[in-house]
């Protein structure tokens, strides 16, 4: 099945949220709008098969003392969240 993206108000979540639970259980995403606007996703949590064993995980050197730029990670979030942002509004 094709997951899609199903948008409803927010009464019309209320009075079928558990029709609309149902329906993020098969892979669809529900947009809740408020006012018009975009305003919660009930999105389903992606199942990695692949990788469900431990001992599957490809291994990844990484010293001790790494420790993630800030600068980087907040660049990096900065964008995503502006990406995903303009998904919504579009």
């Amino acid at each position: 099945m094709k997951s899609q993206i199903l948008e409803v108000s927010i009464d019309e979540a209320k009075s079928n949220f558990d029709f609309l639970l149902t329906l993020c259980e098969r892979g669809n995403t529900i947009k809740i709008a408020q006012d018009g606007k975009p305003s919660i996703l009930l999105t389903p949590v992606p199942v990695l098969d692949k990788y469900e064993q431990k001992d599957d995980l490809p291994e990844i050197p990484m010293p001790q003392d790494w420790k993630p730029d800030p600068v980087g990670v907040q660049t990096y979030v900065s964008e995503t969240l502006n990406e995903m942002q303009n998904e919504l509004k579009g």
